[in-house]
């Protein structure tokens, strides 16, 4: 087996050992879990990176590891296929996972259920690394519905409270309408191409017509808005909060919603050669705008993050739509860094605050956290996309892209979705950690700064969050390797232009939301008071009444109609054929047990007539 299978192997290890360990209650294993998973993804994280350089020098690297079955025209293996892109991303997957594993060992202490929280962290990253690595779609969709299961595992991890155990089977259900989706997809391409293999699939691309290219597009799209959380099948993200935070970094960060933007950059031969882009981007620009005002009106901490994930990501799909694979790539790459670190600088901030999470009962936590609030102000303004940051590079360059290449509107509703990310994410930072202290007793005895084992890794992730932005020409370059950028070229003032209105904005947002959270010049209360603004802002606080879309046409609508169907047809139809047959089985029994008398002369009478009887069937033939 070769360096590919021990990435993504070491993980598994992990995750059996630690699981194994709870299966069996093996007393010498326990509390134990952290040691197996820092190891692991630790030298996975060393491979990884000596696996970058070497591609870095030239190498594509290809292993098989083994063939799982051999039937007609199909042939399934799994193996490692690394390029820059996977490079790239097996770097950030093992990178954003070593420090969420040692970040949890200090939230995580207290809980119950430590070595099975680090035996599903193992699997979890097991199979993102299973999805990057993949050659062909067979793997990917085996690490794609790996994921899935995972965050599953993780959003639920706390199951005896039912908002975690809903909010684990809402992503479940919500991801299978993507998956099934995404299936067809494969089962399209397989049918068309004659093969899984990527590079046998992305060799015949030429020869397809754009029709046929578009609806294996849509239907792989259709994976990828529900993986990657877009709308509409977007709202089962915020939810996922209810798993422990850690979990909420990784999966952000790095692995499940990632997975989508990852897809979509990997097929991108299919892409361009249909006529599907369009829909990625509009699909993109409506998530990454509609989720920026639905973020502006959330009181819990992990949920305003969460919401600023959906726009971000959504961000990145307004550069796949137009095109610019490598930015939306880059994108992932710098936002990977930010968000996990704003994830675990909010966990922080809720271990300190005693399990508290509306931001409207905190205030001026500075003071006490200094590294916590120090880090997170550093990755909020990353997010916000202010120089020198890594979001300013990053979402410049997809704003910019989509106004090269014409798609002005689209270019509009990103530049203003910049304002409101400053606005939300201002808001937070002020509510949270300046102004003044709205907690009780209870958290004030309790706050404290994390220990050292949580203040680490936000230290760490702070650096990537400040400085990965100036790697854009090498990221350019060596990505562009594997996935084009069809990038029309403007003016050098037009782009001077363009990133002074993106910073201006973003700057002014900031502003505002000091002037109505710090300063206290203004007052959201009475702004959200007025007739005019109140229904509107109604509609954005309940997130556009999504979920209870879904709950009146699925649940109550199809669901309850289905339901009832399905009761009438168990009732009348399945119960009421086995209960025919059981009727007619004792009647007819009744009826033969009439012939059983145990008199001779009887049996000898049955006989005689049945012999006359042949007879004359005979005869009459």
């Amino acid at each position: 087996m070769g360096i590919t299978f021990w990435i993504a192997a070491l993980p598994l290890i992990s995750f059996l050992i630690s699981g194994l360990g709870v299966f069996f209650k093996v007393g010498s294993l326990k509390r134990k879990g952290h040691y197996f998973g820092l190891v692991t993804v630790g030298i996975s994280l060393l491979l990884s990176t000596y696996l970058l350089f070497e591609v870095m020098g030239g190498r594509v690297i290809s292993e098989n590891w083994f063939t799982w079955l051999v039937s007609g025209g199909l042939s399934a293996s799994f193996g490692g296929y690394v390029d820059s892109l996977t490079a790239v991303m097996l770097f950030v997957v093992n990178f954003v996972s070593f420090f969420v594993h040692l970040y949890s060992i200090g939230y995580m202490e207290e809980d119950p259920g430590y070595d099975r929280f680090f035996a599903y962290l193992g699997l979890f990253t097991f199979s993102m690394l299973v999805l990057v690595l993949s050659p062909n779609f067979l793997q990917l969709f085996f690490g794609w519905e790996a994921v899935g299961l995972s965050s599953y595992l993780l959003i639920g991890f706390w199951f005896k409270r039912k908002r975690a155990a809903d909010a684990a089977i809402k992503a479940f259900l919500m991801n299978r309408v993507g998956d099934f989706l995404f299936i067809l997809g494969l089962v399209s391409i397989f049918w068309v191409f004659g093969s899984l293999e990527f590079d046998q699939v992305f060799s015949q691309v030429s020869k397809v017509s754009a029709g046929v290219l578009s609806l294996i597009a849509l239907l792989l799209l259709g994976g990828a808005v529900g993986k990657s959380a877009q709308f509409p099948l977007h709202t089962w993200l915020p939810d996922a909060m209810e798993g422990p935070t850690p979990i909420s970094a990784l999966i952000h960060a790095a692995t499940m919603v990632a997975a989508g933007v990852f897809m979509v950059a990997r097929c991108w031969p299919i892409y361009d050669g249909s006529s599907v882009l369009g829909v990625v981007g509009i699909i993109g620009v409506i998530t990454a705008f509609g989720a920026a005002t639905v973020g502006l009106t959330q009181f819990d901490i992990k949920r305003v993050l969460a919401y600023s994930t959906l726009s971000q990501l959504g961000y990145m799909f307004a550069a796949l739509g137009v095109g610019a694979y490598v930015f939306a790539m880059f994108h992932l790459f710098t936002h990977a860094f930010f968000k996990a670190l704003l994830f675990l600088g909010s966990g922080s901030v809720i271990h300190a605050m005693d399990g508290e999470q509306d931001i409207r009962k905190m205030g001026g936590l500075f003071k006490y956290m200094k590294v916590t609030g120090t880090t997170f102000i550093i990755g909020s303004l990353a997010l916000v996309g202010i120089p020198p940051f890594a979001g300013f590079f990053s979402k410049d360059k997809i704003i910019l892209s989509t106004y090269a290449n014409g798609y002005l509107l689209w270019w509009l509703f990103l530049t203003l979705g910049a304002l409101l990310t400053a606005l939300y994410m201002g808001r937070l930072i002020f509510l949270v950690f300046f102004g003044e202290e709205r907690f009780g007793q209870r958290e004030r005895k309790h706050l404290h700064e994390s220990p050292a084992v949580m203040t680490v890794p936000l230290i760490v992730l702070s650096v990537p969050s400040i400085f990965a932005g100036f790697l854009e020409g090498w990221f350019t370059e060596f990505l562009g390797r594997s996935v084009p950028n069809h990038l029309r070229e403007v003016s050098h003032s037009t782009e001077l232009s363009l990133v002074f209105i993106t910073v201006s904005l973003a700057l002014l947002g900031l502003i505002v939301a000091a002037l109505f959270y710090y300063w206290r010049k203004l007052s959201p209360e009475v702004i959200t008071e007025n007739p005019l603004v109140k229904p509107l802002y109604t509609v954005v606080y309940n997130k556009y009444y999504f979920d209870e879309i879904y709950y009146y046409l699925f649940v109550r609508g199809v669901g309850f109609r289905v339901g009832r169907i399905s009761a009438f047809v168990d009732k009348y139809v399945i119960d009421g054929i086995v209960n025919c047959v059981a009727l007619f089985s004792k009647y007819f029994g009744e009826v033969l047990r009439l012939s059983q008398t145990g008199v001779v002369n009887a049996y000898a009478l049955y006989f005689a007539l049945g012999l006359v009887l042949v007879i004359t069937i005979i005869w009459l033939v």
